[in-house]
């Protein structure tokens, strides 16, 4: 893996802990999945390594200090994808993504390319479907140019065949981007990451290959009966009752 991001941090609103020293290391080649309960801080996590939040600790991109630079130059290295909510305005799907160019001038016929969207570039983008919409995001996202992109349940409120849409194209670009993603839906997380973080109450639960992610540790974390069995090469989960 040619580039790394790696990260060790915390956060508090307040006197309110909601990250403990938490670790990472995210490389081109891998998708990471970052999963946990509700309330674990995965989406705060992500907010933090992008710079949203100033969390205490560190962010490191090729050795890089993200946390000190300047938004305009992070955003060189680094793009985050929210949980997606269509917008107000009616954009043309163009207009949108050249949003995400607009800092770092990225190639906006390239990302639109890229998921499928050059042809519906002059649609309004308030006329897309959740899938169009998600795969619009990622391409905002691409046009930015960056080294690595976040994303915070890219798979959320979408189908089964938009959701699959999304994972094969994210496992695509890990090939040449850094791929970290918020995901709820563990059998996605399961199918396609290579590496998995396990959040629980602002604290690493576990970390490493996806391939060794436990049932007990599934149990532990979500407080279930759980059993993982492999169907045409891809781990699934199947959940039982609560412990």
């Amino acid at each position: 893996m040619s580039s790394l991001l790696e990260a060790r941090v915390s956060f508090s609103y307040g006197e309110r802990g909601v990250l403990r020293d938490v670790e990472l290391e995210a490389g081109r080649g891998e998708l990471l999945a970052i999963i946990g309960p509700n309330g674990a801080g995965k989406s705060t996590l992500l907010k933090c390594l992008v710079g949203i939040l100033k969390p205490t600790g560190f962010v490191r991109l090729e050795g890089k200090d993200l946390l000190s630079l300047k938004p305009r130059e992070r955003a060189r290295l680094i793009t985050y994808v929210p949980q997606s909510s269509l917008p107000q305005f009616a954009f043309t799907v163009e207009e949108f993504v050249e949003m995400g160019a607009y800092m770092t001038r990225g190639s906006v016929r390239e990302a639109l390319e890229r998921v499928g969207l050059w042809e519906r570039r002059r649609k309004k983008i308030t006329s897309l479907s959740g899938g169009e919409f998600q795969l619009a995001l990622i391409a905002r996202a691409l046009a930015q140019g960056s080294e690595a992109i976040l994303l915070d349940e890219p798979t959320s409120h979408l189908d089964i065949n938009n959701a699959l849409e999304v994972m094969e194209l994210l496992n695509e670009l890990k090939g040449e981007k850094i791929i970290i993603a918020v995901l709820h839906d563990l059998n996605l997380a399961l199918s396609y990451s290579d590496r998995t973080l396990v959040l629980k109450n602002g604290k690493t639960v576990w970390k490493g290959p996806s391939e060794k992610l436990s049932e007990k540790i599934i149990e532990e974390t979500y407080g279930i009966k759980a059993k993982i069995i492999e169907v045409e090469g891809k781990r699934l989960l199947v959940p039982g009752l609560k412990v």
